[in-house]
């Protein structure tokens, strides 16, 4: 019996630092700028570093180190790189009973580092998310789901039959092809979720909402059947949504040295404080109210603050009592609530 167990990919993460890295305006991209060097010169690299990644991985991670017995549903290679990512899952008291190793190599990231933001490079391999095995017997109090493929019905179908069955919760940060899907093309997930968790961007083309206000994108969400609805905005902080009230939270005034897992440790922190509420309720029925809400919020905003002031998407994940402590300090770090 797990508290949560986290789905999605589990990477190997190189990350590269340079000060021949340029960021120049581009107009062709969709952010506006480009991460640019010399084509064809080599480039000095000042350092690099190994750490352990991926959705499934970093919010395990920090379900654990909240105190939450912790397991992830994931792939893994066979190779020296799984071995690392198996030995720190362990370590943070993560079980590594529902990893799934297979041929292909572990999935890597090679994230291009500068001036506190970065670029990714992922290679994720062949993999078919229903090729992922969810047992009848399976319990879990709750359930994250992090960006999954496209090939992933028939683990959505057992997932759903899971939370049928058991009154599990659902916590749902959906990727690239449920995105690009459409929140009406999933339906079936959306009136089973207690927290749907995107960015900004996310949310609006999710949605359909286009230029919308960020307000009305997030209760067209609730209204189509996720519970509290949230939407994380970079340096603006985050909104979330209830059903009947609005909440704004300001970013951490961390000062970021890399900005990877920044998103993974707000949502499962914020979702770990409602996870820690609900008790012995029944999770999938389970309705937080506005203090704690607003309270699990800032252990988002706090935990991902402390996650960009160091290298690694997982490293400077904080504890139950730390993100107290650091919560305690930040007294102007409040969520306002409106209607």
């Amino acid at each position: 019996m797990y508290d949560v167990v986290t789905i999605g990919d589990a990477f190997q993460d190189l990350f590269v630092f340079s000060a021949d890295f340029k960021v120049l305006p581009d107009r062709s991209f969709r952010s506006g700028n480009s991460l640019s060097f010399d084509y064809g010169a080599k480039i000095d690299v000042e350092k690099i570093e190994y750490h352990s990644g991926g959705s499934a991985v970093n919010t395990a991670i920090c379900f654990s180190k909240i105190g939450l017995e912790t397991s992830i549903l994931s792939f893994i290679g066979n190779d020296s790189p799984a071995e690392k990512i198996i030995s720190e899952i362990e370590n943070s008291g993560i079980s590594t009973d529902l990893l799934k190793n297979d041929s292909q190599p572990t999935n890597t990231s090679v994230i291009l580092s500068h001036d506190g933001d970065r670029t990714i490079l992922a290679y994720h391999g062949d993999r078919n998310f229903n090729d992922l095995t969810l047992a009848k017997s399976l319990k879990a109090s709750w359930f994250y789901l992090s960006p999954i493929g496209n090939e992933s019905d028939q683990l959505e179908n057992k997932l759903i039959e899971n939370i049928a069955k058991n009154g599990t919760g659902l916590i749902w940060n959906p990727g690239p092809s449920q995105i690009k899907q459409g929140a009406k093309a999933n339906r079936h997930l959306l009136r089973l979720c207690n927290i749907l968790i995107l960015n900004r961007e996310e949310a609006l083309n999710f949605s359909g909402c286009g230029k919308s206000k960020t307000d009305d994108c997030l209760k067209s969400l609730h209204e189509i059947g996720a519970k509290i609805v949230i939407a994380t905005d970079g340096k603006y902080g985050a909104k979330a949504f209830d059903g009947e009230v609005f909440y704004q939270i300001d970013s951490s005034p961390d000062k970021r040295v890399d900005a990877t897992g920044a998103g993974d440790a707000f949502a499962s922190s914020m979702a770990a404080r409602i996870i820690l509420e609900s008790g012995s309720e029944k999770p999938q029925s389970f309705l937080p109210n506005r203090e704690v809400i607003s309270e699990s919020l800032k252990w988002g905003i706090v935990n991902s603050g402390a996650v960009v002031s160091q290298v690694g998407a997982n490293t400077g994940l904080l504890s139950k009592s730390e993100i107290i402590e650091n919560s305690g300090k930040l007294v102007k770090l409040e969520a306002k609530v409106y209607s």
